[in-house]
């Protein structure tokens, strides 16, 4: 390479200053005319990833705070980039990136052939995921979703990793049964629904807080203590170049447990949600306008009823391996397009199903990969991502009426563009869909003071009705999330882990049973059966003593 033609980029010239505090980037934001949208990134400072102590009250159970600043730089990102990654990863991508001439040279992108005319965007269905959930149905008769889910194997694995913790901890008398390890992933849950403001509560004798049924299932100082080992991987160890190690033999485990059946449903949806954290870490991140805005970002492929079969935390663009350096569909991907692939891994018949995501995902270059590989997908997308299809600017369209539509079809990779006007300007691109039939929406007119009907291509439709899947996740999850609160900063991450898996052995029941349970009943059922195991434990006590006198 020439060394004169790759020099790495400043930090204050590619997305522009960073700032020392929040307040700053906001006024400056607030005061500038240039972007029309931007979302503010902290760069926190890296964190040693074998800590496994934070700044954090972990007996106050109140999660509404915010902080007054965050730790570290702050970055802005502006909505006309096309890659959102942190300016740290992309300054070090740069600066190996090959000039445009060489990628010319290399490799012959073939351009797109825009039409007019609707082409046939058929492509092979199948109905494999029928008989798995048939199958899923036969196999749960006769058993609990939650043991299917968080089974034998992560208790065992759990209290493994956990009796080592404390022996590297120079504590060898402490012993973690499976009963007691139920007890505590119990109170947990308990905590989700009998919100106490501090952990310490759940066993005072007080009258107005007192809990009987957590204080005579397990001792405060029980309940520290295992909160104090509770571990996921060996110390000696640790990958430092996965910023999740500590938690990722768990996260697979799940994943896999997730998958058993197989993929039961047809709709699938891929977006982020945000697992809310405040203290110190890398991987953390803030973002402006999310209802979440400190946090970790999770990557996840769900159902469009809300079934997560795939989770992942986003701890920064992830080097590309070396057969995806030659792999021309890949190398050409953004990095919410490369998410896409990496989530679909675990998919093993894509004519099954159809994927739905939304614009921060969704590119030319992605639907094309996705239609070789024999997905159908639909996805909004961004004005800069449609490989300069011949639309109507959406500038342009804004002066238009409602239910407006223009459209442009790609011959030559058999992908559909269309620019519809609702409220606002919406592209949607899809590899196999089509516009008719229009459906009709109901839009409040404000010169007829009333509601008129809106004509809708049917693309449109099937996106509104299946691309909720991620939320619906997060709505069932947040109902009753875990209250106690953790120092390490995978505590989060951990009881975020738990609700999942409860929210997706509710949605395993109702599928299997005629009658459906809403989620508290299905909540508390679980939380009392483990907080009766003391009642195994006292038996068992009691057996010994009569057997020893």
């Amino acid at each position: 390479m020439d060394n004169d033609e790759f020099q790495p980029v400043s930090t204050g010239s590619f997305y522009g200053k960073r700032y020392k505090t929040l307040s700053a980037a906001v006024d400056d934001i607030a005061s500038s005319s240039s972007h029309n949208d931007a979302d503010i990134v902290v760069i926190p400072p890296d964190v040693d990833v074998q800590t496994d102590e934070d700044e954090i009250d972990e007996d106050n159970c109140a999660t509404s705070y915010l902080p007054n600043d965050v730790p570290g730089e702050i970055e802005v990102h502006y909505d006309d980039d096309e890659d959102i990654l942190p300016l740290t990863e992309l300054q070090k991508k740069l600066v190996c990136r090959p000039s445009k001439r060489a990628k010319t040279a290399n490799t012959k992108e073939v351009e797109p052939k825009w039409t007019e005319n609707i082409l046939d965007l058929k492509m092979t269905e199948s109905y494999g995921y029928i008989d798995r959930l048939n199958n899923l149905k036969i196999e749960m008769i006769d058993k609990t979703s939650v043991q299917s889910l968080f089974d034998t194997e992560i208790f065992e694995y759990i209290i493994e990793q956990t009796h080592l913790y404390a022996a590297q901890k120079n504590n060898h008398t402490f012993s973690l049964p499976v009963e007691d390890l139920k007890i505590f992933i119990g109170i947990l849950l308990f905590s989700g629904y009998h919100k106490i403001p501090r952990e310490r509560l759940y066993w005072s004798l007080d009258e107005d807080v007192s809990v009987p049924i957590v204080s005579n299932a397990m001792s405060r100082n029980r309940f520290q203590e295992i909160k104090k080992f509770l571990h996921f991987s060996d110390n000696t160890k640790l990958d430092k170049t996965d910023k999740m190690y500590k938690l990722r033999s768990l996260m697979q485990r799940l994943n896999k447990n997730f998958q058993k059946w197989g993929i039961f449903h047809q709709n699938l949806s891929i977006d982020e949600a945000m697992v809310k954290y405040f203290g110190h870490h890398s991987s953390k991140q803030f973002i402006r306008g999310k209802p979440v805005r400190f946090g970790y970002k999770d990557w996840m492929l769900c159902s469009s009823s809300g079934y997560c079969y795939k989770f992942d935390t986003y701890c920064g663009a992830k080097p590309m391996k070396d057969t995806d350096t030659h792999d021309r569909s890949k190398s050409s991907l953004s990095l919410g397009s490369l998410v896409v692939l990496d989530l679909l891994e675990c998919v093993s018949q894509p004519s099954d199903h159809v994927l739905f995501f939304d614009n921060f995902f969704t590119s030319y270059h992605l639907m094309q990969t996705l239609r070789e590989r024999g997905y159908r997908a639909t996805g909004s997308v961004r004005e800069n991502r449609t490989k300069k299809c011949p639309l109507p600017s959406v500038n342009a369209m804004k002066k238009d009426e409602r239910g407006v539509f223009n459209y442009i079809c790609d011959e030559t990779s058999s992908v559909l563009f269309v620019r519809w006007k609702d409220n606002n300007v919406v592209t949607m691109a899809t590899n196999y869909d089509t516009i008719e039939p229009l459906s009709k929406v109901k839009r409040w007119s404000s010169a007829k003071k009333e509601k008129i009907d809106v004509p809708q291509p049917q693309l449109f439709s099937k996106y509104n009705a299946s691309m909720g899947g991620v939320d619906l996740l997060d709505q069932a999850v947040n109902n009753y999330r875990i209250n106690i609160q953790g120092k390490k900063w995978w505590w989060p991450l951990f009881t975020h882990m738990l609700n999942v898996s409860v929210v997706n052995a509710w949605r395993i029941q109702n599928l299997s049973c005629e009658k459906n349970t809403d989620l508290l009943t299905f909540v508390r059922s679980i939380a009392r059966h483990y907080l009766r195991c003391f009642e195994k434990i006292q038996y068992i006590e009691k057996a010994f003593w009569i057997r020893s006198n």
